[in-house]
């Protein structure tokens, strides 16, 4: 992430460390849903520069296209494909330089009410994480959610197809704002823990966990591949047979399964966001036969591509022509 061009921008300078994008974290004793406010999506089509505010609710911006330019107390963020940006309540932040044409991210805007929320700094959030692995199972632990101000989580597709689940129920209104609430609650739960799982410690695996971790990863990478069995085993060096056993064992699913996953979720991330066809969106999952891949979506989803698109087709967008 490069901010040099970005120093002295509006005449200020701007030193080493505020350029560092350590994040900190805003933890949540989330006892009952977080308060849904407001979501959409922001599409420009002029160069855009995020206006100053400070606002009186939580805003969380989810990074599809372009780039992002903001400062929060005295930190620059590019918000990128891929990033999540915690923009805090009661704090001013400010667009820093404009960003070209085509700009997209998503918004939500959300409160936290009664609920007890405290800011922490990466020591403090590594204490926490050590706390969680010495009581996995602790019900009051597993009550906190905790979001990272600036992050890139490694399954953005999930939290994609939240969002687009929380704005097509919010456009109902009313008493839909309750299950917009909880579908909030969700992708925030989602995001912690994503934070979560990044911190696994690589000294405590065994060589082998370490492999499929990166395996998993390559999978993700290459989802847009035609992928196989046989392809994965080779590229890891790996008898097929033998590593769709760890699958199963260390991963709870073979590897076929997980590769469909990876698959499907792909697939309904672009469905939820874009109008590419069905063809289209097959072959942006490594999949050349359209009714292969229908079939393969519906005996894995439930329901056809096309149906599952129409659960989505309500988008808040908006529009920035200015």
């Amino acid at each position: 992430m490069d901010f040099s061009a970005l120093l002295s921008y509006d005449g200020k300078k701007y030193g080493k460390a505020d350029l560092s994008m350590e994040s900190d974290y805003l933890m949540i004793h989330a006892l009952e849903p977080v308060r849904y406010a407001s979501a959409g999506r922001v599409e420009t089509m002029k160069p855009f520069c995020h206006p100053t505010r400070t606002l009186d609710s939580y805003v969380l911006l989810i990074g599809i296209r372009g780039s992002l330019f903001i400062e929060q107390e005295g930190q620059l963020y590019e918000v990128g494909p891929g990033h999540t940006l915690l923009l805090k309540k009661g704090i001013k932040h400010r667009g820093i330089k404009p960003s070209k044409p085509g700009l997209s991210y998503y918004w939500f805007h959300f409160n936290l009410d009664n609920h007890r929320a405290t800011y922490l700094d990466k020591k403090q959030m590594d204490e926490q994480i050590m706390r969680f692995r010495q009581e996995p199972y602790s019900h009051i632990l597993a009550s906190f959610i905790f979001i990272p101000t600036f992050f890139k989580p490694p399954e953005i597709e999930r939290l994609n197809i939240l969002f687009n689940q929380l704005t097509d129920l919010a456009q109902g209104g009313g008493r839909t704002h309750l299950g917009a609430s909880y579908i909030m609650t969700s992708l925030l739960i989602e995001l912690s823990e994503q934070l979560i799982a990044s911190y696994a410690s690589p000294l405590a695996k065994t060589s082998l966990q370490r492999d499929l971790s990166h395996i998993m990863e390559w999978i993700r990478v290459y989802a847009n591949q035609p992928l196989t069995v046989k392809r994965v085993s080779d590229q890891f060096n790996y008898n097929p047979d033998y590593l769709t056993r760890q699958f199963k064992q260390h991963i709870g699913m073979s590897l076929q399964k997980y590769i469909t996953l990876v698959k499907m979720t792909k697939a309904k991330d672009i469905l939820s966001r874009t109008r590419r066809t069905i063809k289209e969106v097959a072959a942006d999952v490594g999949i050349q036969d359209e009714k292969y891949f229908m079939r393969l979506f519906k005996k894995t989803e439930g329901m056809t591509p096309t149906a599952f698109r129409k659960a989505f087709y309500r988008i808040h967008l908006t529009n920035l022509k200015e």
